[in-house]
Order: C-alpha cells, then structure tokens, then sequence
C-alpha cells in the first residue's frame, strides 16, 4: 500500500513550497531560521520564503510593506472559503488555504479593472449624449484673408526726360 502526501496540508503549514514541490535546502533553512528567531509559526513565515525573502532582515524590512504577501493569507481557511463563496468563487474544502487567498486576490484585482472600465465607459455614453442634446451655437462666418497677391504698378510708357 503506497502512502499519498498531503501536499496541500504541507503547503498550509509552511512545510512545502507548493503542492507536489518540497522546500530547496536554502529556503527550509530560512523558513525554519526565521520561524524560530520571531516566534512565528512556518505557516506565517513561508509566503515571505516563497517571494525569496531567505534572511531575517529582509522578513523583518518586508513585514513593514503590506504589498510583499497576499493580505488574504492573514485569514484562516474558513473565512477564505466564505469569502471566496460571497465574491461567486466556487472553491471546495480541497482548495488550500494558500490557492484560496491568490484566487480571491487575484479576483478582487479583476473586479476593481472591470469597475474602473466600467466608469470610463460611463463617463464616456455620459458625455456622448451631453454633446448630442445641447445644441450647437451657430458659427460666425470666417473672414476670408485678403489675398496675398499685390498689384504691381504699372510704368507709363511715355517720353524719356531730358
């Protein structure tokens, strides 16, 4: 009888890099480095890990920018999948909690393109019908510059002076 992995359990606690893909030895070091000198849990220092942050300082300069991991990933697996569900995510309890946080951000990114599109298209249909209703103001007639071409004058054919 052959024994299945639960990678998406390795995964969850910060004991697999992603389903089907083991640490490299340089980054368990780091995981396991970094989870025992801030007290936190593998499961919270591997996203860092996973974006290539191997050193305690670059953790502790990256905890400082919000941008570096997903901020879904602070939430547990329940809240992910109900949020996942209200956002019309079809997820199951076989997703991990690190797919469901990437879907969900990756889905809110998509919902604030299409809604920003979705205004300029507005904006847009508003000012198209705002040029259709007002009317035009009738157009004074252009002056017409003179022409550029000069009579020359004309020289009398007449008597030489003497």
């Amino acid at each position: 009888m052959s024994q299945m992995l639960d990678w998406g359990k390795l995964v969850s606690q910060g004991r697999a890099k992603a389903p089907g893909i083991s640490w490299s030895n340089e980054e368990g070091i780091a995981v396991a480095k970094i989870a025992q000198a801030t007290g936190k849990t593998m499961a919270e220092v591997a996203p860092y890990v996973r974006k290539g942050i191997l050193t305690l300082e670059a953790f502790e300069k990256a905890q400082s920018n919000p941008d570096t991991v997903n901020p879904f990933l602070k939430l547990s697996k329940d809240d992910l999948l109900k949020k996942a569900q209200a956002m019309g995510i079809n997820a199951s309890t076989d997703a991990t909690k690190e797919v469901l946080a990437q879907i969900i951000l990756e889905k809110k990114q998509n919902d604030i393109v299409e809604a920003k599109a979705k205004a300029e298209e507005e904006k847009k249909a508003e000012e198209e019908a705002k040029d259709k209703t007002e009317p035009e103001e009738p157009k004074e007639p252009e002056e017409k510059p003179a022409s550029k071409l000069k009579a020359k004058p004309v020289k009398k054919a007449g008597r030489a002076k003497k």
